[in-house]
């Protein structure tokens, strides 16, 4: 996708401006997600030419989201439905215990817990609640966390 515009006279590589630009433009749609081969077919477009491309990465991305968000009122779902799987707070607790041997950090853990309740307030309190918290210890959890965004 990228080849050098010239070589030295020693062999080594020379990229022009051109070459440059079409570099930045080869990082850009790999950090938005799309594929090698697409990114190749999209280079060689007018500058306006990947806008249908992105607009249907758009797509695909909130077809995930909503996928994903049905896993989660699932999961949610069947934890509610089998009581006998509630953890309880002293779990969740030895949990964060061997979230921290993994390298889980408290800001991702914190992290974690932002996007859930940006993303869906609701089910973020019923997946505490399901862990076996008292309301009032969700409710000082939420304040905590919406002291710290």
């Amino acid at each position: 996708m990228l080849r050098p515009s010239s070589r030295s006279g020693s062999g080594y590589r020379l990229y022009s401006e051109a070459d440059r630009a079409r570099l930045e433009r080869i990082v850009a749609f790999r950090a938005l997600g799309l594929e090698l081969e697409r990114i190749g077919q999209l280079l060689d477009l007018p500058e306006k030419g990947p806008v249908g491309a992105l607009l249907a990465r758009i797509f695909r991305i909130n077809d995930k989201i909503a996928e994903l968000r049905a896993q989660q009122r699932g999961i949610l779902d069947f934890l509610e439905a089998k009581s006998d799987m509630r953890v309880g707070p002293a779990s969740v607790r030895g949990l964060e215990e061997l979230a921290r041997e993994a390298g889980i950090t408290e800001e991702n853990y914190r992290g974690i817990h932002e996007a859930f309740e940006s993303a869906s307030p609701a089910e973020h309190r019923r997946l505490l609640g399901l862990l076996g918290f008292e309301e009032s210890e969700i409710e000082e959890f939420l304040g905590k966390l919406k002291e710290s965004i």
